[in-house]
């Protein structure tokens, strides 16, 4: 059974995102934010052409390295959120991004600060990969920042359903340190 308070906190911060991100663009299918925690800003901008963007993550406060970052997306920015979700005092910026292609596919791209110095790219894993996880995957996954946590969520199509997609998969992961950098790690599976 799913814990229904993570379910509510997460269909609630996923309402918000996207009530926020709607005031957002600048222009249709631009997109840019300013966000700032723990004494680090992170501007998020998103410009879009012929169904690329092109994403600049622009830091600023470290102590070290400030230079933006870029990232070229087939599809489009639709959010962007700061958290802390290892709570080791230095945020993270994670950039929610969403496909051109049907199936639509929920992307991210994700940096933590390195002791307010620097920044390095989260490892995100595709679930996709794993052939467990993504049995009866038909899209529309949708990831978010719970509590201490990045949730992602999609509609999954049972054998015996015969083509209705009636039940969600939800994947948690915790941030942890990797070899050189940060990386999400599998921390729980739910279906409900």
């Amino acid at each position: 059974m799913p814990d229904t308070t993570i379910l509510r906190r997460y269909a609630r911060t996923l309402a918000l995102a996207v009530l926020a991100t709607t005031t957002s663009h600048a222009a249709a299918g631009d997109y840019k934010e300013t966000l700032t925690l723990q004494g680090i800003t992170f501007e998020v901008s998103a410009a879009q052409n012929a169904g690329l963007s092109k994403l600049i993550i622009k830091p600023s406060g470290l102590k070290a390295v400030n230079d933006p970052v870029s990232h070229d997306i087939e599809g489009r920015v639709v959010r962007a959120e700061v958290a802390d979700i290892d709570s080791n005092g230095d945020p993270e910026i994670y950039v929610f991004t969403i496909s051109n292609a049907e199936p639509k596919r929920g992307g991210v791209v994700a940096y933590a600060v390195n002791h307010k110095k620097s920044m390095s790219q989260i490892v995100i894993p595709d679930f996709t990969s794993d052939p467990k996880l993504a049995a009866g995957f038909v899209g529309g996954d949708e990831s978010a920042i719970v509590e201490t946590s990045f949730v992602t969520r999609f509609r999954i199509q049972n054998a015996a359903s015969a083509g209705s997609a009636e039940n969600w998969r939800q994947l948690q992961y915790k941030l942890k340190p990797g070899e050189a950098g940060w990386k999400l790690v599998l921390h729980k599976v739910e279906e409900f």
